[in-house]
């Protein structure tokens, strides 16, 4: 009868460990992986696809633009991550898992990010800002106008924070969601109104002031976000007034404030790192009300241990670029030596550190994804290292002296366990 399967015994299977680092790295379950898996190998038997097949497959997603063609062959060698000049079930997959309406703001944020980031450098400096814009520009068949191009240049000065000449993750992400018509440009490969959207309603206040007035609208946001009831956040606020008169916190009060919680004289380098995941709204040096109140949340028994690793994930990747590094490791654990009183001599931090990304980078790209970092809720003895501040899970009475507090109780762990 002849060879049904010719390509048979070339057709490449998914073995265990590939499965479950895309169920840890997606929202698809092990039977959608397994049946979109099976769909891929009806159509493409070798597992793999080429440029040809690529735009075949999706050149309709883009078909109201007037030039796809650069777009659509720089998102190939993006996705392309093996570099190998083809496409591979996994390639395939993320990419339709970064595209998905329900994925995470931030993640849609940091992919575009890195597309556009042409030298892998972390930073998109000004060339390559304004070569994006003219690249975006083309594929829509629009004119950059002169006036347009220096419109955009303020506008890479202005989110260009410290003045560094490069745009990191977060400066970028800031500056797509000021400049709204410039995002529409830069993002056709995604469905720009419903993800926009959902940027606005689920990762945004409402209200536009800094102001510490505690309107309907900005209750209304903190129940939301919160488990807290009314009376809960009005007794929190009422505190916070008392106890802030210029209605926000330093980085200076903070750290003071913190090291009361942590019950530690050594908790300065530590409290560096959590400053920038409590002032997570406005990113303007100070703690305001909404943030403090959130981050009080998450150190209570409201918050679920992965909404207190996602906000921890927040303060350890401290270039925002949505991955932490070896180096970032290191530093977090230089703080937790010295916030412990771990002997640095007789322990090494930097086998310690090297020990925490041997764990978490399962993909062994020498960097933690957020995933992976939540994948560490499998290890209490790690989580308790690396998370002192949420081990022990209680409800901070911010109206209570010093004495009235109820100590935390931290775990001094022996790091060599790790």
């Amino acid at each position: 009868m002849g060879n049904l399967h010719p390509a048979r015994n070339e057709r490449p299977e998914l073995d265990e460990r590939e499965l479950s680092y895309i169920v840890l790295h997606t929202r698809f379950t092990r039977k959608q992986i397994n049946d979109f898996h099976i769909r891929f190998l009806t159509y493409y038997p070798r597992g793999q696809v080429n440029f040809d097949q690529f735009c075949q497959l999706y050149s309709r997603e883009l078909e109201h633009l007037r030039n796809s063609g650069p777009l659509l062959e720089r998102i190939y060698h993006h996705i392309d991550t093996d570099k190998n000049g083809l496409l591979n079930f996994k390639e395939i997959l993320f990419f339709k898992a970064v595209s998905m309406p329900e994925t995470d703001i931030d993640e849609k944020f940091r992919w575009i990010f890195f597309l556009y980031d042409t030298n892998h450098d972390h930073h998109i400096d000004r060339h390559e800002f304004l070569h994006l814009c003219a690249f975006a520009y083309n594929t829509h068949g629009k004119i950059l106008t002169k006036s347009r191009l220096n419109e955009l240049n303020s506008f890479f000065d202005r989110f260009d924070a410290d003045s560094d000449e490069y745009l990191n993750c977060k400066e970028f992400t800031e500056l797509c969601k000021q400049c709204t018509d410039l995002f529409e440009l830069i993002t056709p490969m995604f469905n720009n109104a419903q993800w926009n959207s959902k940027a606005k309603d689920d990762h945004l206040p409402k209200f536009q002031t800094k102001s510490n007035e505690l309107t309907c609208e900005r209750l209304g946001y903190l129940l939301k976000r919160t488990k807290f009831t009314r009376e809960q956040i009005l007794h929190y606020y009422e505190v916070f007034q008392s106890r802030c008169y210029d209605d926000r916190l330093s980085k200076s009060e903070f750290v003071t404030f913190y090291r009361k919680l942590l019950r530690s004289n050594s908790a300065e380098t530590y409290c560096e790192f959590l400053f920038r995941a409590f002032d997570s709204l406005f990113h303007d040096g100070f703690i305001q009300f909404d943030e403090y109140l959130l981050a009080i949340y998450i150190h209570s028994n409201a918050s679920t241990a992965r909404e207190k690793l996602d906000w921890l994930y927040n303060a350890y990747d401290r270039d925002g670029d949505g991955f932490i590094t070896y180096h970032e490791i290191d530093q977090i654990v230089h703080a937790l030596f010295i916030l412990n009183n771990i002997d640095r001599e007789k322990h090494s931090v930097a086998y310690v550190a090297y020990r925490i990304m041997a764990i978490l980078d399962l993909n062994d790209d020498d960097k933690i994804s957020k995933q992976e970092f939540m994948n560490m809720l499998k290890d209490k003895e790690l989580t308790s290292f690396l998370a002192p501040s949420l081990v022990k899970q209680y409800e901070t009475n911010v109206k209570s002296n010093r004495n009235e507090e109820k100590p935390c109780n931290l775990k001094k762990n022996d790091p060599t366990r790790v």
